[in-house]
C-alpha cells in the first residue's frame, strides 16, 4: 500500500486508481479510496459513482459523505458547463424511493427488533398484574404497543416498496437506447454520475452482452448495457 499512498502524494492520480484496481476488494475502503482518487483526477461523475456505492455499503460515515458533499456540486456544474442532456443528478427516483436509498434494510429490522422486545415486556409486565389477557391488551400499554408494532412493519413494508427497482450509477458517459441492443435507436445520453433505477432483470444477448432496462427520469425508460452501471 505503500507504493500506493506515494503515487497518490505524488499527484499521479491515474496511476493510483490503476494500481488499486489491480487488486479490488469491493468493500467500502476500496470504493471510498477510488471515489476520492477520481475526484482529485478531475473525474466527478466517477467519484460520485464510487462514493454513492461506498457511502451503501458503509451508511452515515462522516468522512464518505463529506467527500460525496464536495463531489456532488462539482459534478452538477460539469453537466452544466458541458450542457448536458439530462443535468439531474436523481431524477429517476421518486420520494419513497430516495427514503429507501437513506435508510438500510438491516437497521430496519434491528428497529423492529428493539420495538419488539421493549413491547414484549410491557405486555408482559401488564399480563402479570392483571393475569387477564384481555385486560392486558386494553391498558395503555397494550394499545401503545399494539400500535408500535404496526407502525415498525408498515416502516418495513414502504421501505421494501421503495427498494422494488434498485439504484445504481453509471460508470460512464452512454447512450440510452429504446431496446436492448446496439441496433435500437438512441433516446438520450446520460454522463457517469448520474443515478438511474433498474427495472426488472437483465437479459443477456449471445451470451455475452448483458443490457438492463432503467428508469432514467420520472416514468421514462430505456435500456443500456449492464457493464455501464455500478449497482448500490
Amino acid at each position: 500500500m505503500s507504493a500506493f499512498s506515494d503515487l497518490e502524494a505524488a499527484g499521479k492520480y491515474k496511476e493510483a486508481i490503476a494500481l488499486l484496481q489491480q487488486n479490488p476488494t469491493y468493500d467500502a475502503n476500496y470504493f471510498f479510496n477510488l471515489g476520492v482518487l477520481f475526484g482529485k483526477d478531475q473525474q466527478a461523475g466517477l467519484a460520485v459513482a464510487y462514493l454513492e456505492k461506498s457511502n451503501h455499503l458503509r451508511p452515515h460515515d462522516p468522512e464518505i459523505l463529506k467527500n460525496l458533499k464536495i463531489a456532488q456540486p462539482q459534478l452538477k456544474q460539469q453537466l452544466l458547463d458541458n450542457k448536458a442532456q439530462i443535468t439531474e443528478l436523481d431524477g429517476a427516483s421518486n420520494s419513497l424511493e430516495k427514503f429507501a436509498d437513506r435508510i438500510q434494510q438491516d437497521e430496519i429490522l434491528g428497529v423492529i427488533g428493539l420495538v419488539m422486545l421493549i413491547v414484549s415486556l410491557l405486555w408482559i409486565r401488564a399480563y402479570l398484574k392483571t393475569r387477564n389477557i384481555t385486560k392486558t391488551f386494553l391498558k395503555p400499554s397494550g394499545w401503545f404497543g399494539a400500535l408500535a408494532v404496526v407502525l415498525s412493519f408498515a416502516f418495513y413494508g414502504v421501505h421494501r416498496a421503495g427498494s422494488s427497482n434498485p439504484p445504481a450509477l453509471l460508470l460512464m458517459k452512454q447512450p440510452l437506447r429504446s431496446g436492448p441492443g446496439m441496433n435500437y435507436p438512441e433516446i438520450v445520453s446520460l454522463d457517469a454520475g448520474i443515478k438511474v433505477r433498474m427495472v426488472g432483470s437483465s437479459i443477456t444477448l449471445n451470451e455475452t452482452e448483458g443490457w438492463q432496462k432503467i428508469r432514467y427520469n420520472h416514468d421514462l425508460t430505456a435500456w443500456i448495457p449492464l457493464s455501464s452501471l455500478l449497482p448500490l
